[in-house]
């Protein structure tokens, strides 16, 4: 699905891909959900189709395309081992990633433990965030958004 004229023609072109906007999809009994079509047309031919999955923040999960792991690794590999704290953060992303191939139809299966972990039970959140996508628990990500603030005070954090 990424790997279609459209995405590459920007890429080529020198535009970036980014994953922008939310969608919801359910799960199925088997764990299986679809990734949305507007997250699976930033894939690139680098990706081939696949993705890691690791807990995230606030009781999620961060999806990345592979190449996009990749580039996220290379970041914790430049990082003082040494350090207590390093470690603990490199523990946490690392332990119970998995690696997920996405099927013809568009679909991954994401891992029990993970969906126990992000509160994830009959339908999954899907977040963009640049170069990856947070899953949520619709209901989690509800009550999480509920208090975030002032759009112009968040916008602010981020000096733009």
């Amino acid at each position: 699905m990424g790997k279609s004229g459209g995405v590459n023609y920007f890429i080529e072109r020198g535009f970036a891909m980014y994953f922008l906007g939310n969608d919801t999809y359910s799960v199925d009994h088997k764990g299986r959900v679809f990734i949305p079509a507007k997250f699976r047309a930033v894939l690139t031919d680098e990706d081939d189709n696949k993705f890691f999955i690791t807990k995230g923040f606030e009781v999620s999960l961060l999806l990345f395309p592979l190449s996009k792991w990749n580039n996220f690794i290379d970041k914790l590999k430049e990082k003082k081992y040494s350090q207590k704290t390093i470690r603990d953060a490199i523990r946490a992303f690392s332990y119970g990633a998995e690696l997920l191939t996405m099927d013809s139809q568009g679909r991954v299966v994401l891992p029990k433990d993970l969906r126990d972990y992000a509160e994830i039970k009959e339908d999954v959140f899907f977040l963009g965030a640049i170069d990856k996508v947070e899953l949520w628990s619709p209901e989690v990500f509800k009550e999480y958004s509920k208090d975030k603030g002032d759009t112009n005070e968040l916008f602010s954090l981020l000096e733009l």
